[in-house]
C-alpha cells in the first residue's frame, strides 16, 4: 500500500530521470549542432579554396592582358587598379580586387642575394633610410631595424652591428623567445618579433612596407601614387619633401607620364635630388585580394602575382584568414 511519502519519492524520482534525460538530450543536439557546424564549415573551406584558385586564374590572365597592352605605362585610373569584381558563390558572393605593389617598400629587397649569399643592398637601403627619416625615426633605431631585418634573412648565425640571431631572440632577456628565419619574410606580420619593432612602434610603419618573397633592384611606378602616399613617394628622392610629393600626387594628370623628363619638366619648382630606386611608369608586381562572403562565414585571400622574366605571371605567394 502506497503512502503519500512513497508517492513522493516516486514523483522526485520520475523528475531526476526527465532531468537526468532532458540533460542527455541536450548534451547530445549540443554535440549534433557541433558536428553540423564543423560539417558546413569544412565544406565552406573545400568550396573557399576552390573559388579563389578559379580566381585568381581568371586574375592572372587579365593581368597579363592589361600589361601586354600597357607596355609603356599603368595609370593609377586604369580599370585593372580600381574596378572590382563581383562574383555568385553558393548562397553567398565573392569581391576580388587587384592593387599594384610596385611602391611599397618590400623589406626583403634590402638584400642581395647570389647562389645562396646575401649581402646588404645599398641602393635599397638608401631608400628605407628615408623613409624612416621621414617619419622622424631615431637613426639609431633605423640602423638597428635594417640590421635585424638582414641578420633574419641570411643563412649565417653572427649578428650584424645592430642585429640579432638565434641567441639574441632565445636568451634570457627575450620574451617571447624567437629563431632568426634563415628565409625571406613572407608576411609582414612577421616583423613584429624583432626586438626594434617595440621600440618604433608597429603602427608607425606597417602601412608602408610589404614582404614580396623576392629581392629584385626595386622601383617605383610614378603613375600610381594616389593621395595619401607622400611619404612614400618623397622616400624614393633624395630631396623630395612629404608636402612637395603630396602637391605632385595631387596635380599629377591622370593619363600618367611614360618618361622621366616628362615628368621633371611638368614639376620644374620642386627639388627631386637623386633617386634612390628605379622610377618606372608601369608595373610587374600585383597583390589580388579576395573575400568572400556567406550566411554563416567570411574569409579573405591574399595573392602575390609577379610578372618576371616570362612575363607569364608566376603567383609567388599566398595567404588566407577565415580558412
Amino acid at each position: 500500500m502506497y503512502t503519500n511519502n512513497n508517492k513522493g519519492v516516486v514523483l522526485i524520482s520520475v523528475l531526476v530521470v526527465i532531468l537526468l534525460l532532458s540533460s542527455i538530450a541536450a548534451f547530445l543536439g549540443n554535440k549534433y549542432f557541433i558536428s553540423l557546424k564543423r560539417f558546413a564549415y569544412l565544406e565552406y573551406q573545400t568550396q573557399a579554396l576552390n573559388y579563389y584558385r578559379g580566381i585568381e586564374s581568371i586574375s592572372v590572365n587579365r593581368i597579363k592582358d592589361e600589361v601586354n597592352a600597357n607596355k609603356n605605362y599603368l595609370p593609377r585610373n586604369n580599370l585593372l587598379l580600381n574596378d572590382v569584381f563581383n562574383f555568385e558563390a553558393n548562397n553567398g558572393s565573392i569581391k576580388s580586387q587587384v592593387k599594384d605593389m610596385s611602391n611599397c617598400i618590400n623589406v626583403n629587397s634590402l638584400v642581395n642575394s647570389l647562389n645562396g649569399n646575401v649581402s646588404q643592398n645599398t641602393q635599397n637601403i638608401k631608400r628605407f633610410k628615408k623613409l624612416f627619416y621621414l617619419l622622424e625615426i631615431d637613426e639609431i633605431y633605423t640602423n638597428e631595424f635594417i640590421d635585424q631585418i638582414i641578420d633574419w634573412i641570411d643563412k649565417d648565425t653572427d649578428p650584424r652591428n645592430y642585429g640579432v640571431e638565434d641567441y639574441y631572440y632565445t636568451g634570457p632577456l627575450s620574451n617571447p623567445k624567437h629563431y632568426s628565419g634563415m628565409r625571406y619574410f613572407h608576411n609582414i606580420q612577421e616583423l613584429k618579433p624583432l626586438p626594434i619593432t617595440r621600440s618604433i612602434g608597429w603602427d608607425n610603419i606597417a602601412k608602408y612596407l610589404c614582404a614580396l618573397p623576392i629581392s629584385e633592384q626595386s622601383y617605383i611606378n610614378i603613375n600610381t601614387f594616389k593621395e595619401g602616399d607622400g611619404v612614400l613617394m618623397a622616400s624614393a628622392f633624395s630631396d623630395l619633401t612629404i608636402d612637395d610629393a603630396e602637391y605632385i600626387i595631387f596635380n599629377f594628370p591622370e593619363e600618367g607620364f611614360d618618361q622621366v623628363d616628362r615628368l621633371y619638366n611638368s614639376f620644374q619648382n620642386i627639388t627631386f635630388g637623386d633617386a634612390y630606386t628605379n622610377i618606372q611608369f608601369t608595373s610587374n608586381k600585383f597583390n589580388l585580394i579576395s573575400e568572400l562572403s556567406t550566411d554563416d562565414f567570411k574569409s579573405l585571400s591574399s595573392t602575390f602575382i609577379y610578372f618576371g622574366k616570362n612575363k607569364n605571371g608566376e603567383i609567388l605567394l599566398r595567404t588566407y584568414n577565415g580558412i
